[in-house]
């Protein structure tokens, strides 16, 4: 019997008691099969709904995508160091509502702030007053790392990078290792972390920091293969000098020339090919000082969507909306 014959048989004057129990059931099996098996029209517009949905998710980018840190960072106790973040602005863009945020992952609370074109450091940690920057002039093209003078023991834990764009919004966790300083009468001229982690087919900032005493246009950086001694990257008389620049690393790099001054000579590295993978050297030479620092670039490969889970997410409702259209057709059939 159908919802209709059961329904229909339940319209009697008067039941025994113990067709009554029967009564209940059968009303609650039909209020079920309206609420939860529902077919017909319906059926079919819902299913489309919800196929074009899922089709819709899957053109979205994920968060997690949008921006980029180091897994952990070495940071030397009385230098200063620089936690990388980076993000894609072309994918996100960059305008006066857009905001930098870094906190203590731990407590969520503010290591620095910045929105509305400027630094908001009223709400910062004490322990961070005056130590941390941003380096404001990359904003727009996708620095958002964080500058951290004079690291103490006290600053090690997770930092956690939040990016708010006109478009994206995600962030990136870092972990910040505090090593005790080496004992030598001068604090050491150049720092890098011992590897960084890139993602294939993304910008990557490989960190390098000095003790800037000094620069002027004889002063110079140089970024090599390690393996090889080629040159990466190179800058001296206050301007890229690319002519030996290995071929493979064309228009894919660039230093942070206004902030060469402040002691940074991080490298932008776009665009991460599986052979970029290895060790770099930094090397930079200023008038009273000159040093080199090693860092490990591991190359990551990108996450793909797997479209696999959704067209059989796809195929699940398209079966349903064929056996809901048959039981709908059978269910005519009857009236």
């Amino acid at each position: 019997m159908d919802s209709a014959g059961e329904e229909a048989s339940l319209n009697s004057p008067e039941l025994p008691w113990n067709q009554l129990y029967l009564k209940r059931r059968t009303e609650s099996r039909i209020l079920f099969r309206r609420r939860v098996c529902f077919t017909g029209p319906a059926a079919a517009a819902f299913t489309v709904v919800l196929a074009i949905l899922i089709l819709a998710a899957g053109s979205v980018s994920s968060d997690s995508e949008f921006v980029k840190v180091s897994r952990s960072m070495n940071c030397t106790e009385g230098q200063d160091c620089i936690l990388s973040c980076s993000f894609d602005y072309t994918a996100g863009g960059w305008d006066e509502k857009s905001a930098v945020i870094w906190r203590r992952a731990e407590t969520d609370h503010i290591v620095h702030g910045y929105y509305n074109n400027r630094d908001q450091l009223n709400n910062q940690l004490p322990q961070y007053v005056s130590r941390t920057s941003l380096f404001d002039s990359e904003l727009q093209r996708g620095n958002a790392s964080l500058l951290l003078r004079r690291v103490r023991e006290g600053d090690a834990g997770e930092y956690k990078c939040s990016v708010n764009a006109p478009r994206l919004h995600g962030l990136g966790l870092t972990e910040v290792v505090v090593v005790p300083a080496q004992p030598t009468t001068a604090p050491a001229h150049v720092t890098v972390p011992s590897s960084v982690k890139c993602t294939e087919g993304q910008d990557c900032i490989l960190s390098c920091t000095f003790y800037y005493t000094a620069w002027d246009e004889t002063s110079g950086v140089i970024w090599r293969r390690a393996e090889t001694d080629h040159i990466v990257h190179s800058y001296y008389k206050n301007t890229d000098q690319l002519a030996h620049q290995l071929p493979q690393y064309v228009n894919r790099t660039s230093l942070f020339d206004s902030e060469l001054q402040r002691g940074n000579a991080s490298l932008l590295l776009r665009r991460v090919r599986e052979e970029d993978a290895g060790k770099y050297e930094c090397s930079v030479y200023t008038p009273r000082l000159s040093g080199s620092g090693l860092t490990e670039v591991v190359v990551v490969p990108a996450q793909r969507h797997a479209w696999w889970v959704s067209g059989a997410v796809l195929l699940c409702v398209i079966a349903g909306l064929c056996v809901g259209l048959w039981l709908y057709k059978r269910r005519a059939g009857h009236r």
